[in-house]
């Protein structure tokens, strides 16, 4: 897997489009539209890939739904980036949009601060005031979400989503697809399972295995169902 260190941004110029026009992608459509205020990214966004009923004007968000996302061609310049707040949904919409021959491109807002020996993979998301400390590795596809911090020399797989707020301390180890609920922390050294989930709020002290979830201050930790 491609990665890159934190000290870069997307360059390529082209043409930027986001694959989920919920609420989420709605929020990215914004990060995106102040990465191109701030000349982390060269060129203009191009609309929404979505395969719902989403209606981003009734919000309020000028930016158009222009293609189903098995419909979309995407041009040699175009560059796509997920918006679907679901590890399982990321996967999937990550997965149809590479066999279409997409590229992906990563989103660092201006206010995030990723550190220098970061190492991020294709088509991650840092949200505003989000923190990504020294010596860590990002898989492809990871939202880290608004105020949400990964602590130094974290391993963290790739579809995994951080709500806002949550934090993984210091040499935390997750797999693929873990979800960290809104204001959760992960503390120093633990490990998570594939698809495991915190649920908001929760502190944990243990180990969380693969399919798993835990809840609560200490979390205790359940299968899913």
């Amino acid at each position: 897997m491609a990665m890159s260190d934190g000290r870069r941004h997307a360059e390529a110029p082209g043409v930027f489009y986001i694959a989920g026009a919920g609420g989420f992608g709605r929020e990215v459509a914004a990060y995106a539209a102040e990465c191109l205020a701030a000349g982390r990214w060269s060129g203009r966004l191009g609309g929404f890939l979505d395969d719902t009923d989403a209606d981003p004007a009734a919000f309020g968000c000028a930016l158009p739904v222009v293609s189903t996302i098995d419909g979309w061609c995407p041009g040699p310049d175009d560059r796509v980036v997920v918006a679907v707040g679901d590890p399982a949904g990321r996967r999937q919409v990550a997965l149809r949009l590479a066999g279409l021959g997409a590229r992906f491109v990563s989103l660092i807002h201006p206010t995030a601060w990723v550190a220098a020996s970061a190492r991020l993979g294709e088509g991650c998301i840092v949200a505003p005031l989000a923190a990504v400390a020294p010596h860590t590795e990002i898989g492809a596809h990871v939202v880290i979400n608004v105020q949400a911090g990964v602590g130094h020399d974290v391993r963290l797989g790739a579809y995994s989503v951080l709500a806002p707020h949550a934090v993984l301390n210091g040499f935390v180890t997750a797999d693929q697809g873990v979800l960290i609920g809104s204001a959760a922390v992960v503390t120093a050294r633990r490990s998570l399972g594939t698809g495991a989930r915190v649920a908001a709020g929760s502190v944990v002290y243990t180990d969380v295995p693969a399919h798993s979830t835990a809840h609560g201050n200490p979390a205790r930790v359940a299968k899913l169902p």
